[in-house]
């Protein structure tokens, strides 16, 4: 059985038996007090300290692993600002979009607000001391207190300055390799672990708040779905539109295979060969291109990723009851563009990155527990946006540098 029809069954289980509970053993304190008090709080909260316990070291080794593979571009110059520019513009663009829909959206959570206690974060700093306040005066003290902004941008520093004397440490260079490949088998360790975690975290909600908490979720998953297409018809189209003279609706047309794929496997780095086809074959994008923005974009491009991580942010802060100030809003583009330099291309990465964005903000992190149960559908669609994303950066670049072969693009029967 597929690991998304997995999830789905657990995530029907979990309510339909939550939902038993609520309506007819909600009372007996067996149920109450060992069920849901001990078997399913602690069967999610263990899967929360298993995310917990592998972000940090995750996304520092992720980060610097990913700034070192783009050493070349200081061979291609030009290209590889270009590319690594529009990556990072797009994501902001993405963030962005997600923020402003989401604080457009008014959840009526009413009485399935849940207290949450006071976190001292970064975001309620003045703004003065806001900069400031994402530069480690001591690594090991911010990995400590688990300051995760603070380890992004040591990881930021450690990763240049590893790429720019890369020759000269080659030991180093496979430790983090290797230490990447390590903690990326560990996510998904973890993460086969998500259909017994939503089962009883969904079981646990609904026998507690019964169906009133399941409008919430479905209104959530509209608001990023809504988001993830107009990202996807929009600004792809805007982008293209303006730095090419490529038809639209060819692109679109010739990305259906693509996103057929990506959506099936929600792995970037998983598309990355049959991206790389598509795109040289279909698109006509020069192979000198395509190799560097294709495995790059799955590293460092995460506009859906981005969308999800801002429309959750502000969903959890609803049921939370937590008020999201402008500070906030900075800290969530920050983080979120820097985090998805490192978010793994892998399935459900993107969920364990939120905690990072969480952190900062001071959401209890017990809430991504909560939306694992439609998470995984919501995968499958932005990874299908990251990758249309890094298809459309290729092609925007090779156009700019005459290095793509319009009548390869424009044959609809390739």
């Amino acid at each position: 059985m597929s690991f998304t029809k997995q999830v789905l069954i657990s995530m029907v289980a979990g309510i339909f038996v939550g939902l038993i509970i609520n309506f007819y053993f909600i009372s007996y304190v067996f149920i109450e007090s060992f069920l849901i008090g001990d078997i399913f709080s602690t069967i999610s909260s263990l899967f929360l300290i298993l995310l917990k316990m592998i972000v940090l070291p995750l996304i520092f080794v992720s980060i610097v692993s990913g700034i070192i593979s783009i050493n070349d571009v200081s061979t291609l110059g030009r290209i590889g600002i270009k590319t690594i520019s529009l990556y990072i513009f797009t994501t902001i663009i993405a963030i962005s979009l997600a923020l402003i829909t989401s604080s457009l959206v008014n959840y009526n959570l009413g009485d399935l607000v849940m207290p949450a206690a006071p976190v001292t974060n970064i975001a309620t700093s003045s703004n003065t001391n806001i900069i400031l306040s994402f530069f480690p005066e001591n690594f090991f003290s911010a990995l400590a207190d688990g300051n995760v902004i603070q380890v992004l941008v040591f990881a930021i520093f450690i990763g240049i300055s590893s790429s720019i004397i890369k020759e000269e440490i080659p030991e180093f260079i496979k430790l983090i390799d290797n230490l990447n490949k390590v903690f990326n088998k560990l996510v998904l360790l973890i993460i086969k672990l998500t259909p017994i975690a939503v089962f009883c975290l969904l079981g646990k909600t609904f026998a507690t708040q019964g169906i009133d908490v399941f409008i919430p979720l479905l209104k959530y998953f509209t608001v990023v779905a809504g988001v993830l297409l107009f990202h996807f018809f929009f600004t792809y189209s805007v982008l293209l539109g303006l730095l090419t003279k490529l038809n639209l609706k060819i692109f679109f047309k010739k990305l259906k295979s693509l996103l057929v794929f990506t959506f099936s496997t929600a792995s970037s780095n998983a598309s990355i060969p049959f991206t790389l086809n598509t795109v040289t074959k279909k698109f006509g994008v020069n192979k000198s291109i395509a190799s560097f923005s294709i495995p790059l974009g799955a590293t460092i491009n995460m506009d859906g990723t981005a969308i999800m991580q801002g429309c959750a942010t502000f969903f959890l802060a609803s049921y939370y009851g937590i008020d999201l100030a402008f500070n906030d809003f900075l800290v969530i583009i920050v983080t979120a563009t820097i985090a998805s330099i490192g978010t793994a291309g892998i399935p459900s990465a993107g969920i364990l990155m939120l905690s990072l964005i969480l952190s900062e903000i001071g959401i209890p992190l017990e809430g991504i527990t909560l939306l694992l149960g439609v998470d995984r559908l919501l995968d499958m669609m932005r990874t299908s946006v990251n990758v249309s994303g890094d298809t459309c950066i290729t092609c925007i670049v090779a156009n700019s540098e005459n290095l793509i072969d319009v009548e390869s693009f424009n044959n609809e029967n390739i």
